[in-house]
This record gives structure tokens, C-alpha cells and sequence, in this order.
């Protein structure tokens, strides 16, 4: 009777998760860009460049310990962010009449960044899921105070974010 009860129970949970992400809304890319994933990005690379070595690798003991805390909370961010927008049920470029930063007629406009991202769903979805891992190695670095991992992963961040940016941001973009 106990293990009834709790089966029932647990089904009933399931069930109202699954309802409550079939009613949760999309995430709004350019929200998350703007709020996590940019200023985060930035933070990292701005505490990376000035500890760089001779050699050009991320010397440790040029990153302070307010630092190592402060690249703690830009990986969490990292990795909140990129999952976020990776189990979003769906994704909208931006709110309605919103104006997308560096919006030209040759760099586009959300419209045609709502166009990409329709049209590849599950290759965004990787993408973020990309960032989101990105977000989680530079939290283990973080912690490991491993200045090695983190000038590895302060470039991997920017080649997971140029990735999906020549998909999605300005695919039409001539090089």
C-alpha cells in the first residue's frame, strides 16, 4: 500500500513537471545575452588578459583571490545561462520591437535572427549546451585556482560564442 502511494505520487509529480515545462515560456535570447552570458564573457576575458604570462598562458598567481571568487560566480553564470537557453521550450530573439545591439541592414535584425533560430532548433539547442559546459570548466577551474584550464577555457569561450554567433547572429555576414 506504502509503495502505491508513492509510485502514484511520484507520477503525479512527473506529470506536473512536464505540464509546467509544456507552459513555461521561451527564453529571450537577447535577455540572456545582455543580463548572463555578455557581461560574463567580458568579466572573464578582462580578469585572463591581465594575468597573462610571458609565455602567453593565464600565470595563477596574477589573479587575486576576490578574483578567483568573482571567476566562481562568471562560470556559474556561464553555465546558467547556456542552460537556460539550451531547455528553453523554444527561443525568441528578442522582445517585441526590440532593437538588437550593432542592428544594420548588412548585420540583420531580430526578425532575421528569429528566422536562423527556427530554422535550427537543435543546432542552437547544442550550442548552448556548449556554453552551458563551458560555464561548468571554468567553475572547476575556478575552484582548482588552475590558471592553465582557465587561458584554455577563456579562448574556448570565445570560440563557443563565435560558433553560434556565425549561425545565428550574422550568418549572411561576408567574411
Amino acid at each position: 500500500m506504502h509503495r502505491s502511494k508513492t509510485l502514484t505520487i511520484l507520477a503525479g509529480l512527473a506529470v506536473a513537471g512536464t505540464l509546467m515545462a509544456a507552459d513555461a515560456p521561451k527564453a529571450v535570447l537577447q535577455t540572456v545575452m545582455l543580463t548572463q552570458v555578455n557581461p560574463q564573457g567580458l568579466a572573464l576575458w578582462d580578469i585572463t588578459n591581465k594575468a597573462i604570462d610571458s609565455s602567453g598562458g593565464v600565470d595563477a598567481k596574477k589573479i587575486t583571490a576576490e578574483q578567483w571568487t568573482r571567476l566562481l560566480s562568471i562560470g556559474k553564470a556561464l553555465e546558467a545561462g547556456g542552460r537556460t537557453l539550451a531547455t528553453s521550450n523554444g527561443i525568441t530573439a528578442a522582445p517585441p520591437g526590440a532593437k538588437l545591439q550593432d542592428e544594420t541592414p548588412a548585420t540583420g535584425h531580430a526578425a532575421d535572427v528569429q528566422r536562423y533560430l527556427d530554422a535550427k532548433p537543435a543546432v542552437f539547442k547544442a550550442k548552448a549546451q556548449k556554453l552551458q559546459e563551458t560555464g561548468a570548466k571554468v567553475v572547476a577551474a575556478a575552484m582548482k585556482r588552475d590558471g592553465k584550464a582557465l587561458s584554455d577555457l577563456s579562448s574556448d569561450l570565445d570560440e563557443v560564442c563565435e560558433a553560434c554567433h556565425v549561425i545565428f547572429w550574422y550568418p549572411d555576414q561576408k567574411k
